[in-house]
């Protein structure tokens, strides 16, 4: 597979990593030309010329992902040069780093109202979405044509276990009467966001049905709720709003990533 196929196969599963590309060659330098796939753990595909500037060029490339920003960097291929790196070579490298940056992948459980105007919303943004719920008629493909995937059963706790949920996706709790259901589900697994639209009464009595199930508090600290951005949202399009804002804002912040040792 050429790697530009590979970008774009990359793209489509919504992964996140970085292109980093030779973009300027002056003097002596491993290579003039070439292009590599860096991922988030410092693993690669292709090369820009190997050696110790292809290993500070893929650390510069993970710390760009984790800041989710492109960026041109620059190095004096010469260990006498004043900010130069240990090699003889001589010659200056600029290499474009591109990060493609993965976007968060609802689980939208409840197929209501506000899960209705949080897929049109998604659907503007281009956010890949699957819908959850236990009725069948309200979760169809003609009440949610661009779903990648629709589960439905009686029982709505099996229905999220077809999501197979990941650290990738975003939970949405919306359901009409099964949250402590869809939520002790959720916080089985490592995923990227959970969020439950409750009162607080509600939040206070479905932790404590929770806590006596077995969910530790630390599982539960991890839900957001209420849920979305202070806005004060009335509407279900504009709670929808508040809660995308939410998702956003949580998925732009910065995570600890586990790098591979870099040998020099």
């Amino acid at each position: 597979m050429l790697l530009m196929e590979k970008v774009a196969m990359l793209t489509r599963q919504n992964e996140t990593f970085a292109l980093a590309m030779i973009i300027e060659s002056k003097g002596s330098t491993p290579r003039h030309v070439g292009k590599m796939i860096v991922y988030r753990d410092g693993t690669i595909e292709g090369t820009i010329g190997g050696g110790l500037a292809e290993h500070y060029v893929i650390e510069d490339s993970v710390k760009a992902i984790q800041n989710g920003q492109s960026k041109i960097v620059e190095y004096k291929l010469n260990k006498y040069a004043k900010d130069g790196i240990q090699m003889n070579c001589g010659g200056t490298l600029r290499v474009f780093i591109e990060v493609y940056t993965s976007r968060p992948e609802l689980v939208l459980a409840g197929a209501g109202h506000l899960g209705y105007a949080l897929s049109k919303l998604a659907d503007s943004l281009e956010y890949p979405y699957c819908i959850v719920d236990d009725r069948v008629d309200y979760c169809t493909k003609e009440r949610f044509p661009n779903a990648t995937n629709l589960f439905v059963n009686e029982d709505i706790g099996k229905a999220l276990l077809a999501a197979n949920l990941n650290e990738k996706s975003y939970v949405v709790i919306v359901t009409k009467d099964c949250d402590d259901i869809v939520l002790k589900t959720a916080l089985q697994f490592p995923i990227a966001y959970v969020g439950m639209v409750a009162s607080k009464r509600k939040v206070i009595s479905i932790f404590e049905k929770l806590k006596s199930e077995g969910v530790t508090q630390e599982q539960l600290e991890q839900v957001h709720s209420p849920i979305g951005l202070e806005i004060g949202s009335e509407t279900s399009e504009e709670i929808a709003i508040s809660i995308i804002g939410q998702i956003i804002k949580v998925s732009k912040e910065k995570k600890p990533i586990k790098v591979k040792q870099l040998n020099r």
